[in-house]
């Protein structure tokens, strides 16, 4: 057997194994030392195969491809350092438990250390943050091939298992890396079956795997045996003010999950009588009966005082809240009442308050939870409800007249169909959805990036994430840096994308940062302000774009572009002093109504914000 024999035998059975696995997208970036892998795959009718020529930005897309389509994603690269351009995204995937196979193509042993070119010490190169990783040597003809087929067994069951997450697996090619022969029909490896008009092999020439079937590992669900759910179900009762609070999260295995996810959750809320502190990434904002249960305002109500809210206990589903106001709430009030729940056994607990840990699904336990349990009085949820009002009837009603960001945000959320999916960026995005944008009947699935909590590859990610969804407008709320970050991602990651720039003339969200008041060194290295002109950019890149200053030039540019393909960009051009401002004021009037009602209910008795139970604040 040829050393080229060789390459497309391994290749082609660990890469048709991966396919028979589950593996649907494979994401390629150009290279030499690759073209086994990338041949392999593209003889595999089932895969749909992405190119993109950026490294970073097709580790980002396949990120998004594998959060919406809940299977692991193939991205394939060359040696040298390309593959080290997967990190950023590596990291994050191992945060947000999102499944990727790293295939990285890499030099033989003999010419490791010796100057080769492109060239580097590829194993483990990514450390802890993948969650397994394969090392092979170079293929040549004496093991029979199944033992690949055990490997692509194993590397899926790592990357889809509990927790999912990254798996790399470096795989050295020698020349010749493929056989021209192939084109002509030549016996590659041993067999007669016509090849492939484009080169690729047939499938009868991966190693036959078809032959002898494919490996897999079955695992279930995390259950709660019937004894801890008993437990968890009479802590519940003996709790009168108890709270969900549920972080970002992209339950189970793809988008079909999040409606078992949301009528648990939901359901449990209405049969306790308790709220839901839900942020939008938790996917519990925006879907049937959420107005009932979701506090909206939480943001606002959690960072100043009040009366008659502080819990008995606290039920955290998945990750911690993004919102520092939520953790803070959670610091001063968890300590022994705060009950964790995950379905990987994560400890998702940063002030260290909880003292249970309940690992299991949890759409399947909240509803075995909710199944036994009487009617509740709706009087310590109407006291969070009435709170919210008064919340919501100052937010909206803050002064007019001028663009700022929680307007923004708010105009696109209004602006989506049901069924609609929204990636929000960290930094301010995130925070003013949470803040600004209300409960709605209406489902919308919002995703981000909150693992590291980095502006990485943004745009590459939701362009993926684009990809992989099914059903109404996809788009993105981003930042004017976040957005430049990842230029990479709009010149090279294919998708149809609605996005709207928050342009506040650099990091905004530094201004709320006591930095802000250095005198020298705020501007340069916080703020940093960019020269970019987005238009230029997104005109280099194909993509449309439209730019405003006023809430209804924004309001008709989101309507026009709705419904349409390709990119579309609309730069949103925000006063970053006044936009501040209108942040101040938010707060202001929030804690001020509430303060107010909380006067006038103590002058006429208890009412939903009269007493204090515990003697605490909030």
């Amino acid at each position: 057997m040829t050393t080229a024999s060789a390459n497309a035998l391994w290749a082609g059975t660990l890469a048709r194994a991966l396919v028979l696995g589950g593996v649907r997208h494979v994401v390629i970036s150009p290279g030499s030392r690759s073209t086994p892998l990338v041949l392999a795959f593209d003889a595999c009718p089932e895969a749909e195969l992405h190119s993109v020529l950026d490294e970073r930005a097709a580790a980002f897309f396949a990120l998004g491809l594998a959060r919406v389509g809940g299977r692991a994603v193939a991205l394939v690269c060359t040696s040298g350092s390309a593959p080290a351009h997967y990190l950023p995204a590596v990291i994050e995937a191992n945060l947000t438990r999102t499944p990727l196979l790293l295939l990285t193509a890499d030099r033989p042993a003999e010419l490791q250390g010796c100057g080769s070119p492109q060239t580097v010490d590829q194993v483990h190169l990514f450390g802890a943050h993948v969650r397994a990783a394969h090392h092979l040597e170079a293929p040549h003809p004496g093991p029979d091939p199944r033992w690949l087929r055990s490997l692509a067994a194993r590397a899926l069951d790592a990357a889809e298992g509990s927790p999912p997450g990254p798996v790399h697996i470096n795989l050295p090619f020698r020349k010749p890396l493929w056989d021209p022969a192939a084109l002509e029909g030549a016996d590659v490896v041993g067999q007669s079956e016509p090849r492939r008009p484009d080169g690729g092999l047939p499938l009868g020439q991966h190693a036959g795997v078809e032959g002898f079937g494919v490996a897999r590992v079955h695992r279930s669900p995390a259950a709660a045996s019937a004894k801890v759910v008993e437990a968890l179900r009479e802590r519940l009762r003996a709790s009168e003010r108890g709270v969900i609070v549920c972080g970002p999260w992209w339950p189970g295995r793809g988008p079909e999950h999040i409606q078992p996810h949301f009528e648990a959750v939901i359901g449990l809320a209405l049969a306790l009588g308790w709220p839901v502190l839900g942020e939008p990434a938790s996917q519990l904002r925006f879907g049937p009966r959420a107005p009932e249960v979701v506090i909206s305002a939480a943001d606002a109500l959690l960072r100043g005082p009040l009366a008659g809210l502080a819990p008995d206990l606290i039920l955290q589903i998945g990750a911690a809240p993004t919102a520092s106001s939520l953790a803070g709430w959670i610091e001063r009030h968890g300590e022994g009442r705060l009950v964790l729940i995950d379905p990987d056994g994560i400890w998702s607990d940063p002030s260290h308050r909880a003292d249970t840990l309940v690992v299991a699904e949890p759409a399947r336990l909240l509803a075995a939870l909710a199944s036994n349990l009487e009617p509740r009085s709706t009087g310590w949820l109407g006291r969070w409800r009435a709170a919210d009002e008064v919340a919501l009837a100052r937010l909206n009603n803050l002064p007019r007249g001028g663009l700022w960001e929680g307007e923004v945000a708010r105009a696109l959320v209004e602006g989506l169909p049901s069924g609609s999916m929204l990636h929000v960026a960290s930094s301010m995005p995130i925070r003013d959805l949470d803040s600004f944008c209300p409960a709605r009947e209406a489902p919308l699935a919002i995703l981000s990036s909150r693992g590291a909590n980095g502006i990485d590859g943004t745009i590459a990610t939701a362009l993926g994430e684009s990809t992989a969804w099914s059903g109404g407008e996809r788009a993105l709320l981003i930042g004017d840096l976040a957005f430049i970050h990842d230029a990479g991602g709009l010149l090279t990651a294919p998708g149809d994308l609605l996005v709207v720039v928050i342009n506040n003339g650099g990091g905004g969200i530094f201004g709320f940062l006591p930095v802000a008041r250095h005198p020298s060194a705020f501007v340069a290295h916080f703020l940093t302000p960019q020269r970019v002109d987005l238009g230029a950019l997104c005109e280099a890149a194909g993509a449309r774009h439209a730019r405003v200053d006023a809430l209804g030039a924004l309001r008709e540019a989101i309507e026009a572009m709705k419904g349409q393909s390709g990119v579309r960009v609309i730069e949103a051009v925000v006063d970053r002093s006044l936009n501040m401002q209108r942040h101040a004021e938010a707060w202001e009037a929030v804690a001020e109504a509430l303060g107010e009602r909380s006067h006038s209910e103590r002058s006429h008795g208890d009412g939903p914000l009269g007493d204090r139970p515990h003697g605490g604040d909030l």
